[in-house]
């Protein structure tokens, strides 16, 4: 698929979501884009080859139609192209990223979401470190789970301070289920944001694959959140536990965990620095072996919508050499 024709395909998806209400009320849209641009050196690496590379790249491209159908319904179509998803000719080669209607049905606040969306994961997290524009959080890093998945969402506030959020989906992130295929993954999540400075999430998920011909793998995760967020100060603690379960040749069980620590302080209305600790465990990581990750930023704000960032990212595999990238990002919110 062309840029051109995704752009043209996402005009249609949403003009078609503001049509089959424009009976009941005029519906409202909104277009929103955003790119995360970076120029990068290679410090360091495991690859001598790769040592003194540097290279000028797009590592997020956004693409959002939020469309307002009425008090009660909402909806988004995005589409995202990344440096990793191109053509065979090596363009770019833009998805869908988020497609999904929102219900609110009940007052104070209960919504249901069916369609692409996040699940109830990496939301609050990745708002309280507030640089998804460097990197993503820890669960996210160790891609123990995608970041969107098609499915039923419901939302709503408990009791007090504290809300929750319910999801199952195909938890094949933003592909279909393949013929054949049976089996689901179930999300929960509390979420406590009191009056005041601090705020913190538990949750935890499971799934059960039975792809076609293949054998049964199911996988549970736990995770935590705490943290801070106050005027000029976010800072926060997240971790997380992973066990899976292969059940052929002989049931194999694989335990693994991570935890992140990560900071930011804004220096003026204009500049701010951060800094982030990540450890993942060989068991739950991608790379199969222990990480240790560091991650260090200035931020210059020359306007409301750019984020100018030079920063460095170190990647340490324990009994293999160092990773370190020194980087220039620039986000880009229009």
């Amino acid at each position: 698929m062309t840029l051109r024709a995704a752009l043209r395909a996402l005009r249609v998806t949403a003009l078609g979501l503001g049509t089959a209400t424009a009976a009941y009320a005029q519906p409202t849209f909104a277009w929103r884009g955003r790119a995360f641009l970076d120029y990068a050196y290679v410090l360091a690496s495991d690859d001598p080859d790769q040592e003194g590379a540097h290279t000028f790249d797009y590592r997020r491209l956004y693409l959002t139609a939020d469309v307002t159908l009425d008090d009660a319904f909402r909806a988004r179509a995005r589409l995202e192209a990344n440096g990793g998803s191109t053509t065979t000719e090596g363009r770019p080669a833009p998805f869908v990223k988020d497609l999904w209607l929102r219900w609110r049905y009940a007052a104070p606040g209960h919504t249901a979401t069916l369609g692409v969306q996040p699940p109830p994961l990496f939301d609050l997290s990745e708002d309280v470190f507030g640089y998804r524009s460097l990197d993503r959080t820890v669960i996210d890093r160790a891609r123990i789970r995608d970041s969107r998945d098609l499915g039923l969402r419901l939302d709503g506030p408990l009791v007090g301070p504290v809300r929750y959020a319910a999801m199952v989906g195909n938890g094949n992130g933003v592909r279909p289920d393949e013929d054949g295929e049976r089996g689901k993954h179930v999300y929960g999540q509390l979420i406590a944001d009191p009056e005041g400075p601090f705020v913190a999430t538990l949750g935890a998920d499971y799934t059960a694959h039975v792809p076609a011909a293949a054998v049964r793998q199911s996988s549970a995760r736990a995770s935590a959140l705490v943290a801070v967020v106050a005027e000029r100060v976010r800072a926060g603690v997240e971790a997380f536990y992973v066990s899976t379960t292969l059940d052929a040749p002989a049931p194999t069980t694989q335990d693994g965990l991570g935890a992140s620590v990560f900071g930011a302080v804004d220096l003026s209305a204009r500049t701010a620095v951060l800094a982030r600790y990540d450890y993942i465990d060989a068991a739950a990581g991608r790379i199969g072996q222990d990480e240790h990750y560091v991650l260090g930023a200035f931020v210059f704000r020359p306007s409301p919508a750019v984020d100018v960032m030079p920063n460095v990212v170190v990647r340490l595999p324990e009994g293999a050499e160092a990773n370190a990238l020194a980087r220039l990002t620039v986000d880009v919110r229009l």
